[in-house]
Parts: C-alpha cells; sequence; structure tokens
C-alpha cells in the first residue's frame, strides 16, 4: 500500500500565511519569556542592552500576536461572510505591512517619546524588562489597547461569520436582520444555507474560539500588571501564574489550529467565491439552493380513428389518451404515467 500524502486544504485560501505569522508572534513571546532566565541566575533585573533587548521582543510578540489575532479573523470574515478571497499579490502585501506596523509600534516608543528627565523607555519593570512604568500612556495605547481591540474586533467578525453561516443572520431587500428560530424548527435555518454555508459551519463554530482564548489569556497578566502600576504589591505567585498563562497563547494556538484543520473541507470542492452567470448542474456549486423556473404547459392534438390524443411530448414527454366513450370526463390511461 503506497503512502498517500495529504495535501494542505487551506492553501487557496491564503489563510495559512498567517498562521504563520501568528505562531512567530508566539515564537517572539516565548522568546522573551526566556530571556528571564537571565535574570532568575542572576537575581536582580537591571538596565542594559540586554534588557532593551527583552523588552522590545517582548512587545514585538504581544503586538504581533493582536495583529496577526486581529487580521487573521477579518479574513476569515471577508472569506466565509463576504465571499471574498484575498490575491496573491494581496496577501504578500498584508503580509509586509503587518510586520512593518509592528516594527514600527516597537521603534517609536524610544525613538518619540523617550526623553533623559523620564529615563529609559525599555527597562526593568518588576521581574523582566517592558515599557517602564514612566510611560503609562505608551504601555496603554501601544499594547494592552491594541490587545483588548483585536480581542474584541475579532470576536465581533466571528460571531458575525457564525450567525451568516447558521443562517441567523439574512440579507433581505439589502437590509440585514436578525432571525431565532425554536429548537425543533432548525430547519428553517438550514433550508437557507448553501453549499459554502454548509461545508464551512463547523469551522466558524470552532475558529470563534480564537478570540475567546485570547482574550481570556491576557486577562490574568493584565491586571496583575495594573496593580503593579497602581501601587499594590501583587505576589511573586500570582506575577508568575499570570505571566504563565499568558504564554500559553502559543500552544493553545497549535491546540485549535490542530483542532479546527480536520474540519476543514478541500477547497477545490468548495463553491468558487465570486457570482456565475451560468452554473453547470454537474458542477459542486449546484449543490446549494438552486431556484429553478418550469416552462408553461404545452400540448399538441390530432385527431385519430379511435379519439384525441394529447400529444405532451413538447413539455413532459408523456402521453395522455382520451378515449371515445371519455370525451367529457377523460382520464390518463394506464398505459401512461405523470411527471
Amino acid at each position: 500500500m503506497g503512502l498517500r500524502v495529504r495535501t494542505l486544504s487551506l492553501r487557496n485560501t491564503r489563510i495559512l500565511p498567517l498562521f504563520a505569522s501568528l505562531l512567530i508572534a508566539n515564537i517572539l513571546q516565548a522568546v522573551g519569556t526566556l530571556m528571564n532566565s537571565k535574570w532568575a541566575m542572576d537575581r536582580t533585573v537591571v538596565s542594559g542592552n540586554f534588557c532593551r533587548a527583552q523588552g522590545g521582543i517582548k512587545q514585538a510578540g504581544n503586538v504581533a500576536m493582536a495583529l496577526w489575532s486581529f487580521t487573521l479573523s477579518l479574513h476569515v470574515f471577508m472569506l466565509l461572510f463576504s465571499r471574498v478571497a484575498i490575491t496573491k499579490t494581496l496577501s504578500w502585501l498584508l503580509l509586509f505591512t503587518g510586520w512593518y506596523m509592528v516594527g514600527f509600534v516597537v521603534v517609536i516608543g524610544p525613538a518619540a517619546f523617550e526623553t533623559p528627565a523620564r529615563g529609559p523607555y525599555f527597562g526593568p519593570t518588576g521581574y523582566w524588562c517592558w515599557i517602564t512604568s514612566a510611560y503609562p500612556h505608551q504601555q496603554f495605547f501601544l499594547e494592552y489597547f491594541l490587545e483588548f481591540l483585536s480581542a474584541f474586533l475579532s470576536f465581533f467578525l466571528y460571531t458575525a461569520v457564525l450567525l451568516r453561516v447558521r443562517g441567523n443572520l439574512i440579507r433581505t431587500s439589502g437590509r440585514w436582520s436578525l432571525r431565532f428560530v425554536p429548537h425543533g424548527e432548525r430547519w428553517v435555518l438550514a433550508i437557507r444555507r448553501d453549499a459554502v454555508d454548509g461545508c464551512m459551519m463547523h469551522v466558524a463554530a470552532r475558529t470563534v474560539w480564537y478570540p475567546v482564548a485570547y482574550a481570556v489569556l491576557i486577562i490574568p497578566i493584565t491586571i496583575t500588571r495594573f496593580l503593579s502600576f497602581s501601587g499594590v504589591d501583587v505576589p511573586f505567585g500570582a506575577t508568575i501564574f499570570a505571566d504563565f498563562v499568558f504564554n500559553l497563547q502559543g500552544f493553545v494556538n497549535v491546540m485549535l489550529l490542530l483542532a479546527t484543520r480536520r474540519f476543514l473541507p478541500e477547497t477545490d470542492a468548495l463553491p468558487i467565491l465570486t457570482p456565475r452567470k451560468h452554473v453547470s448542474v454537474s458542477s459542486s456549486e449546484a449543490l446549494g439552493i438552486t431556484p429553478f423556473f418550469l416552462p408553461p404547459p404545452r400540448a399538441a392534438t390530432r385527431e385519430t380513428s379511435s379519439g384525441v390524443i394529447f400529444d405532451a411530448s413538447t413539455t413532459s414527454g408523456s402521453l395522455l389518451e382520451v378515449m371515445p366513450d371519455e370525451k367529457n370526463d377523460w382520464t390518463p390511461s394506464a398505459s401512461h404515467s405523470w411527471l
């Protein structure tokens, strides 16, 4: 028995580079955390080039995580809600722009906001190096705000996709509306689903956990950091636990990816995402709900010695025979059939 290699089912959607960028962001977070081993061995955190490097790497990883989480959810929204697939050129442009923005956010802090009076932008902030407490607005707007904005927008987009493919969110006469039905009447929602909705509903139901998991994992570290900045003495165990939970993002993303990937159909088997004027009945596009029209009935008659025969070959291809003694109240003979 030969070895069968399974091809990647997401290659046609340009979503794999976004997943790769998300995992690279997790790697940056992991590198920034592993650099804490130096402070553990020295039993102190001091300013210097190593400290500034750790602060920049940690911020880059956190900002990149927020950015690519939102970009991934936006791409899924475009693909499943708006039915718009990005091109290869746009995909590369998106990757370049995204990482450029990550670098810009990291560099703009020490380049534009750092002053001698307030000290280094990146420096000791407790048990590791990050943006110092002398720059509270930068701490919030250049990281925490981006993280929570990403989690909120991603959750909103994934929820809209889930409602769309389930049939709860419909568009009628150019207006979007929500509808909910009792449990026993779910067929009302299912009847409006097309082939893409049916194939991708399971995917949408699971990808919605990406922003949920992201939001849950950043809550502990955010609480401990804000308490620390406000002057509250946070226990060492609470800080370590919050940092441990925060750095589980990479593990959780990989688990979600593996759990979701087995529900993904081959994209070659899905209907195309652009409208078509003519659809072949033998293609996969015809799997959805397709309206059709029957031509108006036409019947040709001809006289015979036994009576009148209505030739319906122009419509159904079957023959209806009227016997001479049944002209006033005729019925089809048993030798013929209705369509």
